[in-house]
């Protein structure tokens, strides 16, 4: 496996051997993994490879997130519902 020391230097994933010169043309935002970033050109793979892993924890952590926040909702409902009985019967 590949250190940071010794690792290649960066190319842009556009399959270029260099960095592109500043002459006008410009880099296309490219959207990977959610993101839509004009650095994601100079990302080598072993950056691609965290991204991927790091979108994938993003993702489950959101739907964990999405789950807790639908049971606090159905929680506050019920008691909203509650209350709403009681103010009514007293």
């Amino acid at each position: 496996m590949q250190t940071r020391a010794n690792a290649p230097t960066c190319v842009p994933v556009t399959g270029t051997q260099a960095a592109p010169k500043q002459t006008g043309n410009k880099l296309k935002k490219i959207e990977i993994f959610g993101l839509k970033a004009l650095w994601l050109h100079f990302a080598d793979e072993m950056d691609l490879r965290r991204l991927a892993v790091l979108h994938l924890r993003i993702s489950r952590k959101e739907r964990a997130l999405h789950e807790l926040k639908e049971d606090q909702r159905k929680i506050r409902r019920k008691c909203t519902r509650r209350m709403q009985r009681a103010r009514s019967n007293g």
